[in-house]
């Protein structure tokens, strides 16, 4: 049986509020007890924590990360991802959905392959929650960074990769107007997996189309996807308008500042709440790294530029972040000017929410999985903890 790990907390987040002075105990990968007044009780042998100077709170649930620390899903080995999960890690991320992009089927085939083989390590990064597959069946349109070949509706025939790995698959990106996309929602939806919207030139009567089909959320808001315009003397709403305003909508940010202001962050947020916003960082290969050249999803054909803290296509187009989910924080505590609790949910229990995996995901609470992640008050990273072992610490600690 694992030792008891004791955390003694200066101050403790939760999702509703924050505590000054609390211990938190941590046995068996899971959060064992949380005491007032920092009392510490531990047994020779058992690691104590002196975080009295920081904040500790849940660690980060990534839905939506392409790579990281040179790794990319697409890479399609288990080293990869176990790579890119303990370079997210040092993030603050404690669970996450490796994303795929649209590629030939072999390719998706083997990157699934590694997340089900990363799966079944044990954690030394993030948890690899399962996959995320984000292509092929997205509009040419609105592919943004995604190799246009490679964009299709759905074939059966074509897709029985997707149906070998439904198990892994937590979650899936599409258009909702490509033929046999509403069908393939209904089945996906009925078999457990998010459905998500993006990627698309659908208008408001569409989304409410694949919402009532079993859609329940929207891929980066406000990036590659429909927005509102101008048809006769009226106005139609794309998914942009339509994500905030349909309340059976949860909705993602990538709040890096470059693919939406952070001014727009308001918006988002008073629109939709905290409880239906998820901050994510759809980040890719680059990141951690300097600036230079990289290829985006394994594929050479879309080559990537790196500088002044974007990712940029040869078409001039964003391609997933640089950054780390610790960096999305900092940026909407700026933005916001909300309470530290209400931001540090949109990384947390939100997603968890979104995935339906709250009940042991996304908050410090007994019972629940011992994923925390320390923060110094400049909100970075001290380490970050996944059941209850530490995969990440700073020297200063």
């Amino acid at each position: 049986m694992a030792e008891r790990l004791w955390i003694r907390a200066g101050t403790l987040v939760t999702p509703r509020q924050s505590y000054e002075d609390i211990t938190v105990v941590l046995h068996d990968g899971l959060v064992e007890d949380l005491i007032p007044g920092g009392r510490i009780a531990s047994t020779p042998g058992e690691e104590v924590i002196d975080a009295r100077r920081w904040i500790v709170g849940p660690g980060f649930v990534d839905l939506h990360v392409h790579g990281g620390g040179g790794h990319d899903t697409m890479d399609g080995t288990r080293e990869a991802v176990d790579g890119l999960a303990a370079f997210h890690a040092r993030h603050g991320t404690t669970s996450l959905l490796p994303s795929t992009i649209a590629a030939p089927a072999e390719h998706i085939h083997a990157a699934l392959a590694a997340v089900s083989e990363s799966m079944e390590r044990p954690n030394t990064g993030a948890r690899v929650l399962g996959a995320h597959v984000e292509g092929p069946f997205l509009s040419p349109e609105k592919r943004g960074a995604h190799v246009g070949r490679f964009v299709r509706p759905p074939d059966r025939e074509a897709d029985r990769w997707l149906w070998e790995h439904l198990p892994i698959i937590r979650r899936i990106t599409l258009a909702p107007e490509l033929p046999g996309a509403l069908e393939l929602i209904r089945e996906l939806r009925g078999r457990g997996v998010l459905v998500s919207l993006g990627h698309t030139m659908a208008d408001e009567e569409l989304v409410q189309r694949a919402v009532l089909a079993g859609a329940s959320h929207v891929t980066h808001l406000f990036n590659a996807m429909s927005a509102l315009e101008k048809v006769g003397p009226l106005r139609r709403l794309g998914l942009a308008e339509a994500g905030l305003v349909h309340d059976g909508l949860s909705v993602e940010v990538i709040a890096d500042g470059w693919h939406v202001p952070l001014s727009l962050l308001k918006l988002i947020v008073r629109a939709k709440g905290v409880e239906r916003t998820a901050l994510v960082t759809d980040a890719m290969r680059a990141a951690g790294l300097p600036e230079g050249r990289y290829n985006l999803g394994g594929e050479e054909a879309m080559a990537v530029t790196v500088r002044g803290g974007m990712a940029v296509t040869g078409e001039g187009g964003l391609a997933g972040s640089i950054a780390g989910m610790d960096q999305m924080v900092r940026n909407a505590v700026r933005a916001l000017a909300l309470p530290l609790p209400e931001v540090w949910r949109m990384a947390s229990l939100t997603p968890a929410e979104i995935l339906g995996l709250a009940g042991r995901l996304g908050e410090i609470a007994v019972g629940k999985a011992a994923d925390l992640v320390i923060m110094d008050r400049e909100l970075e990273v001290v380490a970050t903890i996944v059941d209850g072992q530490p995969v990440y610490r700073r020297e200063d600690l």
